[in-house]
């Protein structure tokens, strides 16, 4: 009973906040939102800017913040509010009149997308709204706001792995090819640094190599790429270290090397070279040792020649191991003694 009447007034503080983010909108575009429509919220901000990117930016800008307030009580609504002032965004003219409207919407997206709530209600909205906001993000060339919607995007990815791989790896791949330039890493490399790490954890799962090897394969050569680069590595020496195994046991596996074989000689190649990197190396002093300790692991690929050496021999071996055997099989036989009969001679 305690609790009941602790926790009501957390939910109607909660309700009211939603309430009053939703009344300052405009009439119209407040009953858009109420319905949940994402392209009736697209009209009639385009409807209300009047073709005007300022006024576009603003109002997306507005839409957005009634979204996140409105994620505790009707979450389903909230993303479908922040797909619209996303898509909103999307257009190159918003950006350029509006760079800080449009900075606002695709962080405070990120935040609803990335929130366990939206991700429970409904993890494909969620999802698609991180590949949109992703998308925004890239044009906007902020590296900052790229490196913080990609870290959030890879967190969405790794929280529907288990429930939708397919649309997790599809998302851990943008996330990591939205921050492997070296523009986002010299800005923000921590982050860069978690995203690779985060997408890593991902590609190891078996079920995610099943459904997507392909794409498996090319997020195990990115992240094993971005952290090689010294000044992602010198963020967390320990945690490159760590995406390089996983990378490296990703691109190991049978669906994997199926899909995509020359993967492997790819990372095997980017962590030769890391291993031989002095930069690296003054960052972690045991970077060549953890290295070449990953290296020295078997692939399928390296068991499959073993095996196929083993067992494939030339017409000149397979002769000269008869003759080698019929030899000794000779040598070992007592002499055999001669009978009159046999040679023909009297008795």
């Amino acid at each position: 009973m305690t609790f009941g009447m602790g926790f009501a007034p957390v939910q109607q503080a909660m309700a009211q906040q939603s309430t009053q983010a939703i009344s300052s909108l405009p009439p119209a575009l407040r009953a858009a939102v109420q319905t949940g429509n994402t392209p009736a919220i697209q009209q009639v901000i385009q409807t209300l800017s009047g073709g005007n990117p300022q006024q576009a930016g603003a109002l997306s800008s507005a839409v957005i913040r009634a979204a996140e307030q409105l994620l505790a009580t009707n979450p389903q609504a909230a993303m479908a509010a922040a797909a619209a002032a996303v898509e909103i965004v999307r257009n190159t003219g918003v950006q350029t009149s509006a760079p800080a409207q449009t900075e606002t919407v695709v962080t405070t997206a990120a935040r609803i997308f990335v929130n366990p709530t939206a991700i429970a209600t409904n993890s494909t909205a969620a999802s698609s709204l991180a590949t949109a906001t992703l998308s925004v993000a890239q044009a906007s060339q902020n590296a900052t706001v790229l490196a913080t919607v990609a870290t959030a995007a890879v967190s969405t990815a790794e929280r529907i792995v288990q429930t939708n791989p397919a649309a997790a790896v599809q998302l851990a791949a943008q996330a990591v090819q939205s921050v492997s330039s070296t523009s986002t890493a010299q800005a923000a490399p921590t982050q860069v640094s978690q995203v690779a790490t985060t997408a890593a954890r991902i590609i190891v799962n078996p079920e995610a190599a099943r459904v997507a090897p392909q794409s498996v394969a090319a997020v195990a050569v990115s992240v094993t790429q971005i952290v090689s680069n010294p000044v992602v590595y010198q963020a967390a020496p320990a945690a490159a270290i760590q995406v390089m195994s996983s990378a490296f046991t990703a691109v190991s596996q049978p669906t994997v090397q199926a899909a995509a074989p020359q993967a492997t000689s790819t990372v095997v190649s980017t962590l030769t070279a890391a291993s031989n990197n002095s930069s690296l190396t003054q960052s972690n002093s045991s970077n060549p040792a953890q290295i070449n300790q990953i290296l020295a692991r078997p692939t399928t690929t390296t068991q499959a020649t073993q095996t196929a050496q083993a067992v494939t021999q030339t017409p000149t071996q397979t002769a000269q191991q008869q003759t080698n055997t019929n030899t000794n099989t000779n040598n070992n036989q007592p002499p055999v003694e001669e009978t009159p009969i046999l040679t023909g001679s009297p008795i």
